[in-house]
């Protein structure tokens, strides 16, 4: 699927607190891995039926006629680890494709290739009620499902890959019914707009899922103490850059995002053991939102051996949208 920097939403959350009907689904993730650790949700149904972008709860972490939801791995490297793709809810196999290469969409002459098959290899699920999923972008040669086939919640389709119009490994999931496409989030039709003020209890997504997931805020997928500059363009096929040694004659403290929102201030800070302070950096506001992003900072000097902690945090309005702390060591 095509991804392209997008906006946050610059709105809170808020969840009603009356009463709404029990949906008929309750959705698992549509991949085996820990959601904020492991894997993140990286874009979500445009809900904007003209030129302009609106997530679920009226943000812009989406782009202009997305359908899906697109749940992410870091890299091309983890991808090749294997994440299995499982299904959300029970159902019956409809269709299925596979043997379409994992690649990354980077160039006009990649999007032409893929021409009418952007979803890559995928599979179609009929579920209870009248719902369909459709998953797209699995792994080449990872199906496992025929047309037919009756699975189970959480049973294994498949592995997370890159195939059709992907610019990152990750699965992405349409569900529908009636042929109408749904917002799993919300559990609203995308022809219904968004609503900032969507009840927990509507969502198709089960609850812990529901609990992670907040469109306020950017994720940091990774941050680390590295040997040399970071190369934005090499994390998403290579993963987190090598940890520094005591060889190296600079270092420096990094960390990579999704979803920054414009005006966004990062801090990077490095203390060694005893608690002294080595970087201190704070960037400019972005001048845009950002859909990815990396920051680094350091020094031309070597480490010696010990144990150090990169504490990242990302700011907006004078509010810590999100913080992460990260301990190293130097042998």
């Amino acid at each position: 699927m095509r991804h392209v920097p997008s906006a946050l939403a610059s709105i809170a959350v808020v969840c009603l607190l009356s009463a709404a009907p029990a949906p008929a689904l309750e959705l698992g993730l549509p991949a085996q891995c820990e959601l904020g650790k492991t894997c993140f949700m990286q874009q979500y149904p445009d809900m904007d039926a003209g030129a302009g972008v609106a997530d679920p709860l009226c943000g812009s972490q989406s782009y202009d006629g997305h359908k899906g939801t697109d749940l992410r791995i870091l890299s091309m490297k983890d991808m090749e680890k294997g994440y299995a793709v499982i299904a959300v809810a029970d159902g019956k196999v409809l269709r299925v494709r596979d043997g379409e290469a994992d690649h990354l969409v980077e160039t006009e002459e990649d999007r032409a290739r893929i021409a009418g098959k952007e979803c890559g290899n995928g599979i179609v699920m009929q579920l209870a009620e009248g719902y369909e999923v459709q998953y797209c972008h699995l792994r080449k040669g990872s199906l496992a499902v025929r047309p037919g086939a009756e699975v189970r919640k959480g049973d294994r389709l498949g592995e997370v890959g890159s195939s059709g119009f992907a610019q990152f490994p990750h699965v992405h999931i349409t569900l529908s019914r009636g042929g109408e496409p749904l917002d799993p989030l919300t559990g609203r039709k995308l022809s219904q707009g968004c609503t900032p003020t969507a009840p927990r209890e509507a969502s198709l997504f089960s609850p812990d899922i529901v609990e992670k997931l907040d469109l306020t805020r950017p994720d940091i997928l990774a941050s680390g103490l590295a040997g040399a500059p970071v190369d934005h363009q090499a994390l998403v096929k290579e993963g987190p850059p090598p940890q520094v040694v005591a060889s190296d004659g600079l270092f420096v403290a990094w960390a990579w995002f999704t979803n920054l929102g414009k005006g966004s201030t990062i801090r990077l800070v490095l203390k060694d053991g005893q608690g002294n302070t080595l970087v201190d950096h704070t960037s400019e506001p972005l001048d845009r939102d950002k859909a990815t992003f990396s920051a680094f900072a350091g020094r031309k000097r070597t480490l010696p051996p010990g144990r150090y902690v990169v504490d990242v945090s990302v700011t907006r309005n004078d509010a810590v949208l999100r913080s992460t702390s990260t301990a190293v060591t130097i042998e």
